[in-house]
C-alpha cells in the first residue's frame, strides 16, 4: 500500500465518524464486522471483491474488537503523519490465525481523536505466505512456543 494513501484513509474515517459525506476515493468502503466470531476473511473477501482497489484490498468500516476472534495484533500501533508531520491516526496489523498460516492480514486505521466512536477503518488482503513473510512480532510469537518439545518429551530411548 502506498504511505501517501494512509493519511486519505483517516481523514474518510474522521468524516465518517463525524456523519460526513466521503472524500472522493479510488475504491470503495463497505460496512461491515470484521470481528464477528462467524465472519471468516474469505467470506467477506466473496461478498465485497466487486469493490476492491486495484492491488486487491477491500476496505471496511467496523467497530473495534470487543470479543476474541481468529484475529491476532501482528504489529504494534504505527504513527501516520500528513506529508507536513501532523499526526492524523495510527495503524496496527493484524493477522487472520487459523491454522493456515496467516493466509489473511488486515490493517487497523483509526483516528488519534476517536470523539468517543469505536468505529476503525480496515484494509483486508490476501498474504501469499511463500512470498509475503508474517510481521516480525508474529514471527517472535511462534518462536516462544514449544516447537521440538514435544518429540523431545516423547521420544523413546
Amino acid at each position: 500500500m502506498a504511505a501517501d494513501i494512509a493519511p486519505l484513509l483517516i481523514a474518510a474515517l474522521c468524516r465518517r465518524q463525524q456523519g460526513q459525506p466521503l472524500p472522493p476515493l479510488p475504491f470503495a468502503i463497505n460496512d461491515a464486522n470484521v470481528f464477528a466470531a462467524t465472519v471468516d476473511p474469505s467470506a467477506l473477501y466473496d461478498e465485497y471483491w466487486s469493490h476492491a482497489a486495484d492491488d486487491g484490498s477491500i476496505y471496511l468500516f467496523s467497530p473495534s474488537p470487543s470479543a476474541a476472534s481468529h484475529w491476532k495484533t501482528a504489529t504494534t500501533a504505527k504513527s501516520i503523519t500528513t506529508a507536513d508531520g501532523a499526526y492524523v491516526g495510527r495503524r496496527t496489523t493484524w493477522v487472520f490465525l487459523d491454522g493456515t498460516d496467516g493466509v489473511w492480514t488486515m490493517e487497523e486505521f483509526c483516528t488519534y481523536h476517536d470523539n468517543g466512536s469505536d468505529l476503525r477503518l480496515y484494509r483486508i488482503h490476501r498474504r501469499i505466505p511463500r512470498r509475503q513473510p508474517l510481521p516480525p512480532l508474529v514471527q517472535r510469537q511462534r518462536q516462544v512456543g514449544l516447537e521440538g518439545q514435544f518429540s523431545r518429551m516423547c521420544s523413546l530411548r
